[in-house]
């Protein structure tokens, strides 16, 4: 994206940082699918942020903090998989957004079929 073309990150929601996240996570080869915690919708509420599908972001002063929480296939190196999803949701949102991305937490939820 052009220096002249970045967004203000006040124009870019959290709902769309969510739906950069999720299809970045869901990419990854893996990844079975999102799971979506009731906590964190309650959480919502409370504090200003966005959670959708299974991802919550919150803006900070160092960037985006996102967290993702993932059903992985049954039988997967779960760590390089948390990893690759890390990357891959990093490079996405910052590449379609021009904002930092300060941290991803990668939250496996369980493994195979749910």
């Amino acid at each position: 994206m052009d220096e002249n073309q970045k967004l203000n990150p006040q124009e870019i929601s959290n709902e769309m940082v969510c739906s950069i996240a999720n299809l970045a996570a869901l990419g990854v080869d893996g990844i079975d699918k999102m799971f979506m915690r009731m906590s964190d919708e309650i959480l919502d509420m409370i504090y200003p942020s966005a959670v959708s599908k299974g991802v919550k972001v919150v803006r900070q002063e160092d960037g985006y903090h996102i967290d993702v929480h993932v059903i992985t296939e049954l039988g997967i190196d779960i760590p390089q998989i948390a990893r690759k999803t890390q990357i891959k949701v990093k490079e996405s949102v910052e590449i379609m957004t021009g904002n930092q991305v300060a941290q991803v937490n990668v939250h496996v939820e369980g493994s195979g079929k749910y």
